[in-house]
């Protein structure tokens, strides 16, 4: 009999083409909860430290979360993991929409996915049943187009996790696109760490789920009074109407106002056209429709309607990060062209957000003199649609000088040389996502110590750098990157999007509450977190036995402290390195790591990973 609040596992192996299922166990449940953390647990467990990215050998993970339930908020997640391409380490990748609601629907917590199929496969996870299905078709189109063929021949009523042709030439930040246009389910995008090119090289196309079943809860009754609890507080909010209205794309008018919006590669912090690629301007001019994800009261996709240039409709929600990275960082002033730009990523199967920084540092590199026309064929501009175009087509297709920068900012810059590893704005691999932060500490240490690379979903940390003063190098910022490094992915390893606490005031204890409903076991807030910090330590072990990563791998890019913020009232800021160097060795400290920023034997011991412990130390 399956644990209250949880469904199966269920092992693919591609190669051999053998699926099987089992319950999941008490220890996978209760100590690592669900979705990332059984992702983490799963592939330190069985993923060799030899086995590289790219070798069939390598784990996907594809894994919802315990309150991906009908009847909590934004119990929508699903997590993408594996050892990163782009990384080397391990990665993962939350996205909502219903692809994790339908997974479960269908009698399943997680798929543990191994081998590579010989010909193009696609997965159908139906009702209790998984196949191996032939893709021959599928293989060469976009996501869009893949997602129409399935849904027409599995329903309306299914999902569909697909790569585009970046997974399948292996670009290392190729994403997952989960749903597309004809949904009325939010389309989103597994767009981190590379785990599209894991599919590729897996010769896995899609994942199709859907299903009738449901999810035994402990306490029913329990569970829809906190619901009901939650649902007041989010829709009270006094920030309600504005995410009803924008999502998140009324960030870009307030990240520019507080200077830390990435522009032109990260030269600047505000973008003079800020409000034309904006909130306002998509409310009023594009938008058509919005879309929420599973068992959610906020439909934060907001669906723009452009043209391209040959005339056709093109539909697709814009979110800030896609607006930020690949509008700002690129110069791209238009609302059309941002859609039109995010469109193409999107069906090629490129993550905007690291799609967004190479072809800045690329544009930058050009700018610079460090690479010529004749290298990319072309001449690349800052606020030129067909530049941006151009280059994402050569990136998915890997074409020429696309070739070099699909394997990443840090790789493209140790080829170009010439100190261009100076603006290279990547941490451990890993592309920085959309906030400037030489005039945010607090920020800047965060992107500095996340375990997949700069990613800001671990920990937003930039409101508290505004709101205790941006020049902070204090304990007080330690203390705060670390506990949204536990609160925050907490919500991942529970398949719950964050937004209902962070934006609309929702209490971090009733998710406690809820789980604590779901599984008939009670949990405080504080045993959760901690489960959270084990899980946070697991991952930084792996760093550490994968690729030796260390206090030389905190680091963040010399344009943060070298090149002052250019204007505003943040000019002439940077950040200090020796502040810098003294809050990371005090962020160790806190963290019960050793100076080298390797988790000590006595942590790991005390949080229960004996295993890892045995392997750092012996």
């Amino acid at each position: 009999m399956p644990l209250m609040g949880y469904t199966k596992v269920a092992e693919v192996d591609l190669a051999a083409r053998k699926i099987a299922t089992k319950d999941v166990d008490e220890k996978l449940a209760y100590d690592y909860v669900g979705s990332r953390g059984w992702a983490a647990e799963i592939i330190f467990e069985r993923v060799s430290l030899k086995t590289k990215p790219l070798d069939p050998k390598n784990l996907l993970v594809v894994a919802a979360g315990p309150l991906t339930v009908p009847n909590f908020p934004g119990g929508s997640k699903t997590t993408f993991a594996s050892i990163s391409p782009q990384t080397g380490i391990y990665g993962d990748s939350n996205v909502g929409g219903f692809f994790g609601h339908r997974l479960r629907k269908a009698g399943f917590d997680a798929l543990i996915i191994s081998g590579a199929s010989k010909n193009p496969a696609y997965l159908s996870v139906i009702d209790g049943g998984i196949a191996i299905n032939d893709a021959g078709d599928l293989w060469g189109r976009g996501s869009s187009e893949v997602d129409r063929i399935l849904r027409d021949k599995h329903g309306e009523d299914s999902s569909v996790a697909s790569i585009g042709v970046a997974g399948e030439n292996l670009v290392s930040f190729a994403c997952v696109n989960v749903d597309w246009e004809r949904s009325k389910t939010r389309h989103g995008q597994a767009g981190r760490t590379g785990v599209g090119a894991v599919m590729g090289t897996k010769r896995l196309k899609a994942i199709v789920t859907k299903g009738s079943r449901d999810v035994r809860i402990a306490q029913p009754e329990r569970l829809s009074d906190i619901y009901r609890k939650s649902l007041d507080i989010v829709t009270h909010n006094p920030t309600y109407k504005t995410w009803m209205r924008q999502g998140t794309m009324s960030v870009i008018e307030w990240a520019n106002e507080v200077e830390a919006l990435p522009t032109l590669n990260f030269q600047k912090t505000q973008f003079e056209n800020a409000r034309d690629i904006g909130g306002d301007v998509m409310e009023k001019e594009t938008k058509i429709k919005s879309r929420p994800c599973s068992n959610c009261p906020v439909p934060c996709e907001h669906v723009s309607r452009v043209k391209d240039e040959e005339g056709r409709p093109v539909e697709i929600g814009v979110e800030y990060e896609n607006a930020a990275l690949l509008g700002a960082n690129v110069g791209l002033s238009n609302f059309t062209y941002l859609v039109r730009a995010n469109y193409v990523a999107d069906d090629l199967g490129l993550d905007t957000i690291s799609a967004g920084g190479v072809i800045a540092f690329v544009m930058e590199a050009y700018q610079r003199g460090l690479v010529s026309r004749r290298q990319l064929g072309f001449e690349p501009k800052f606020g030129d649609l067909k530049s941006v175009l151009k280059l994402l087509t050569m990136i998915a297709q890997r074409k020429g000088f696309g070739d070099a920068m699909a394997n990443g900012v840090r790789a493209l810059a140790q080829k170009i040389g010439k100190g261009s590893s100076r603006f290279a704005m990547e941490v451990k691999g890993l592309e920085i996502s959309g906030y400037d932060h030489r005039a945010a500490p607090a920020m800047a240490l965060s992107y500095a110590t996340t375990d997949i690379g700069a990613h800001h979903n671990r920990s937003w940390a930039i409101t508290y750098d505004l709101k205790v003063g941006r020049d902070s190098y204090g304990e007080d910022k330690v203390d705060q990157v670390i506990y949204l490094q536990h609160l925050r992915p907490l919500f991942d390893m529970l398949g719950v999007c964050r937004f209902h606490w962070v934006e609309l005031g929702m209490d971090p204890n009733l998710y406690a509450e809820a789980y604590s409903a779901v599984t008939g076991k009670e949990f405080t807030l504080d045993e959760l977190l901690k489960r959270s910090e084990r899980v946070w330590n697991l991952t930084r072990a792996m760093a550490v036995l994968r690729k030796g990563i260390s206090a030389k791998d905190d680091q963040l890019p010399e344009r943060d402290f070298i090149d002052p913020i250019p204007s505003g009232k943040t000019a002439g800021m940077k950040l200090e390195r020796e502040r810098f160097t003294n809050m990371l060795h005090t962020y160790y400290r806190k963290r019960g790591w050793d100076d080298e920023g390797r988790p000590t034997r006595e942590k790991l011991n005390e949080l229960g990973l004996t295993e890892a412990a045995a392997r750092l130390y012996g």
